[in-house]
Parts: C-alpha cells; sequence; structure tokens
C-alpha cells in the first residue's frame, strides 16, 4: 500500500471535530515547535495518536488544502531579518483555506520571548493583493510595515492535518505535499517526501502526548519557516547562506 492511501487510511479512524469546536483552542498567543521528518514516519505518528486527539473536518475533508501568498517589501526585509536571526519578526500573508471557503489576511510576529502572536481579519477578494481600506490599518496596528510597501513574493500549496488534544490545550499541524513559486520570477519546486509537523500550545501547557512520540522516533525539532525556505531555494536576489545547512538536512529526508 502507498504511503497517500496509508495515511488516508488511517486519518478515517479518528474522531472527527469542527472548525467551530477547534475555535476552542486557537491560541493566538503560543509557542510553536517545528519537527522535519520523512513522510514515511507520518502513518506511525498517527497511530499513535489515534487515542489523545481529535482530527479536524471541514465539508467531510480531513486533508485540507492551503494556499498562500506572503508579501515582502522590495528590500525583502522580512525575509532578511528572519534570515539574520533577530527574535523580533513579522510575516505578512493571505491564506486561503479551500474547503472551509475562507480566506485571510494575516499576521504573524514572533517575538524575544519565543512566543507567536497571530493576528488576522476576513479577506474575501479571492485575489493575492492588499486591498488598501482594509490593509492599511490592520498592518499599521500590527506591523511595522505601510500596505502600499508590500508586494507579492512567495505562493505555497500544501495540504494540512489538523489534530486537537482532548483537553483543547494543544493543537498539531502536519504538513505535506508542499509547493512554492516565486511570484516575482516565476520560478517553482517543490519538497517531496517531507512532512512538517507545527506543535502549538499554550505557554503554560507541559503535557504533549505528540511530543513524546516523536521524541521516541529520534525526531527532534527543526526550526522551518515555509516562506524563508521557499524564497531561499528559488529567489536568486536575496542572501540564503544562514539556510544552506538546514535546506540540505531537508534534502537528506
Amino acid at each position: 500500500m502507498g504511503i497517500g492511501k496509508k495515511i488516508k487510511k488511517i486519518i478515517a479512524d479518528f474522531e472527527a471535530i469542527s472548525l467551530d469546536k477547534m475555535d476552542q483552542v486557537r491560541l493566538m498567543r503560543r509557542t510553536d515547535t517545528k519537527f522535519v521528518f520523512s513522510m514515511n514516519n507520518l502513518p506511525d505518528l498517527l497511530k499513535k495518536a489515534l487515542p489523545d486527539y481529535y482530527m479536524v473536518e471541514i465539508e467531510n475533508e480531513r486533508e485540507q488544502i492551503y494556499t498562500t501568498t506572503y508579501f515582502d517589501t522590495p528590500a525583502y526585509d522580512m525575509y532578511n531579518i528572519h534570515h539574520n536571526g533577530k527574535l523580533n519578526r513579522h510575516k505578512v500573508r493571505i491564506r486561503r483555506y479551500v474547503y472551509s471557503n475562507m480566506e485571510f489576511l494575516e499576521v504573524k510576529r514572533k517575538n524575544n520571548k519565543g512566543e507567536t502572536i497571530k493576528k488576522r481579519i476576513p479577506h474575501d477578494e479571492q485575489l493575492p493583493v492588499l486591498l488598501p481600506e482594509t490593509a492599511d490599518k490592520f498592518l499599521q496596528r500590527n506591523t511595522p510595515y505601510p500596505a502600499d510597501l508590500l508586494e507579492p513574493t512567495l505562493g505555497n500549496h500544501f495540504i494540512r492535518l489538523t489534530l486537537v488534544n482532548k483537553d483543547f490545550s494543544e493543537r498539531i499541524t502536519l504538513d505535506y505535499k508542499i509547493k512554492f513559486t516565486d511570484l516575482k520570477h516565476q520560478l517553482k519546486t517543490k519538497t517531496k517526501g517531507i512532512c512538517i509537523a507545527e506543535v502549538k500550545r499554550g505557554r503554560d501547557n507541559n503535557r504533549s502526548p505528540f511530543l513524546q512520540h516523536l521524541r521516541n522516533l529520534h525526531i527532534n525539532s527543526m526550526g522551518f519557516s515555509k516562506y524563508c525556505i521557499g524564497m531561499a531555494l528559488l529567489n536568486p536576489e536575496i542572501r540564503n547562506n544562514l539556510f544552506k545547512e538546514k535546506i540540505r538536512s531537508i534534502v537528506k529526508i
């Protein structure tokens, strides 16, 4: 049985949770820990997670399709701040949740305490552009970047599974079949055979069966920004030397 069929078979065994119920564990202020591993490990991880987690289901689908457009300044300030290891940094994106037919303008801010704070507002136009009447005030409140300074730089497309633990204090996303498009140079690439897990918890939540399953498989945490890795892989204008070792590690997987 192929890996895709194995995943579909196992995810059908999870108790489903709706999008409305998942909102109880939105964790807009949280700590995030990421892991990158071979998709061959995903069926085993899912089997171990079955007793402790629900799986989000939308429109009878558990494998959710996400598409994203990231924005940056012409000098790629947000990318460079992350590349250079600065702790206070932002990402600006329009994300479309395909099966739920929802779209948001989102800002993710990482602070020097290791917290991730996410803010978002509805974005209804289904266009990869920032609409001045809604974007300006939102970006002024949540970033140092005015809307008219930002332009679309990177697109991505991926499949996501979302797990919610049964006491509603933790959310886990599992992303795979990730495709990147450099929107300026129209270059494309995709990752083959890797999965990105992100464990999202409130700062006071210490228990996580899923983290223990990862440790048992000797899967260690690895910082992974889809925006930065996609840019480092495709954009010929930027410096990417500080991401090269991470890219080599991913290729080995």
